[in-house]
């Protein structure tokens, strides 16, 4: 009987240190040669440096077992639990970390008791006698240990957040005209977006707007409290007479293909010509654009398509026209991809066809499992947890502001 247990505790002691070797490998040979970052590959090069530790730990347990073993067997079998600890007790802190379920959690799962139970099973057999060196060899175990946690966290969620994404976009009217054919009025506009950061982006969806504006006033002057009424309900601009004029939505759309991308210093300009009815009136008119984009060296996307869900995070009210584009994300490294969900952004271009005062178009975006039952939060997100994904993705907005022109100075101005 005593045989037995012990021929199942070297079974069990050697196929961790097989299954540790396997696990490192795998994201060794992933992040090598398919990381985002140089910090990710160098990551996926200690890997596999680990991965020979742990097959070195295997040949050093089978000859343990001989007759004769070699003085660095204990060694090199000690290094190698030390190493399966470190790893698997990091893969879990990551796993709990994303709050989401994986397939591969079981192996962390397995192989961080079995390395306390691999680490017991030492200190039982007394291997510490025969290390050459054993308080210098222990110190060493400890700060390499030490490293390698410390090079893990900077790697993995310092490094990517320390580098801000900057994108900026603007836009500019060109002059208008009336076309004398049908009497309509044509309007250019030019949008620009530049990446101005030091930090690749995936552009998940834009829009831009225009409104036209028929003023009127009410001959009523407004006193000192129309005022402050006004500046109560949080109006920020003051006027003497009540404007009456409405804003009619002339146009809106996208201007840049979802899942381009703009490495730093790209730009992309848009050109679009606005046109409407020339009597429609209009004494202003207006344009606002925003761009929502993703960091490039924390993730991948898929190709973006383009969806009408019958369920969606933000369902439709009455009136509303809602077109959602959805990009899956990979992860920047296969250390995160495998202790992470698959998470998908999703980007809604939300619009009705009322009045342009009230209701102007806009896009809601969102960064989520395809399957939220999956996640170990079974409840909606809060605001707060949803900020935190979107940092950790590196979700980002750009917002054009509002350009407001005169309709008569761009059909009085000069040139092109």
């Amino acid at each position: 009987m005593a045989n037995w247990r012990l021929l199942v505790r070297r079974a069990l002691f050697g196929a961790g240190l097989a299954l540790t070797a396997i696990e490192l490998a795998m994201f060794g040979v992933a992040d090598a040669g398919g990381a985002l970052t140089l910090s990710g590959r160098i990551s996926g090069i200690i890997f596999l440096v680990a991965a020979l530790t742990e097959i070195s730990a295997i040949i050093a347990f089978r000859d343990r077992l001989s007759p004769r073993p070699s003085k660095y067997s204990s060694l090199l079998i000690l290094t190698g639990v030390l190493i399966s600890l470190t790893i698997n007790l990091a893969l879990l802190a990551l796993q709990l970390d994303s709050g989401s379920y994986t397939p591969l959690l079981w192996i962390w799962v397995t192989l961080f008791p079995w390395s306390c139970w691999a680490l017991w099973q030492i200190h039982c057999s007394r291997i510490w006698s025969t290390l050459p060196r054993t308080q210098g060899l222990a110190a060493g175990a400890v700060a390499t240990s030490l490293l390698a946690v410390a090079n893990f966290t900077y790697t993995q969620i310092y490094q990517p957040y320390s580098s801000p994404a900057l994108v900026t976009t603007a836009t500019e009217f060109d002059k208008a005209i009336t076309l004398k054919e049908g009497g309509t009025a044509a309007v250019s506009l030019r949008l620009r977006t530049k990446n101005t950061g030091k930090v690749g982006v995936y552009i998940l969806g834009s829009l831009y707007h225009v409104a036209g504006r028929k003023a009127s006033f009410s001959n009523h002057r407004r006193t000192l409290q129309d005022w402050e009424k006004d500046l109560n309900e949080g109006k920020r601009e003051l006027s003497l007479y009540t404007p009456e004029g409405t804003h009619d939505l002339v146009a809106q759309g996208a201007f840049i293909g979802e899942g381009v991308t703009l490495e730093p210093g790209a730009e992309v300009v848009a050109e679009r010509v606005i046109q409407f009815p020339a009597d429609s009136r209009y004494d202003v008119i207006s344009v606002g654009g925003q761009v929502v984009f993703l960091r490039k060296d924390r993730g991948t996307i898929a190709s973006v398509r383009e969806t009408r869900p019958r369920e969606s995070l933000y369902p439709a009210g009455p009136n509303i026209i809602q077109v959602e584009h959805r990009a899956r994300i990979y992860q920047s490294t296969a250390v995160l991809e495998f202790t992470r969900a698959p998470q998908y952004a999703s980007v809604w271009w939300v619009t009705r066809g009322e009045a342009a005062e009230s209701s102007q178009p806009y896009l809601m975006t969102a960064i989520a499992p395809a399957d939220k039952k999956r996640n170990f939060n079974l409840e909606l997100p809060s605001e707060t947890q949803i900020r935190r994904i979107e940092d950790r993705y590196g979700l980002g907005w750009s917002f054009t502001g509002y350009a407001t022109k005169s309709l008569k100075g761009l059909m009085d101005k000069k040139g092109g």
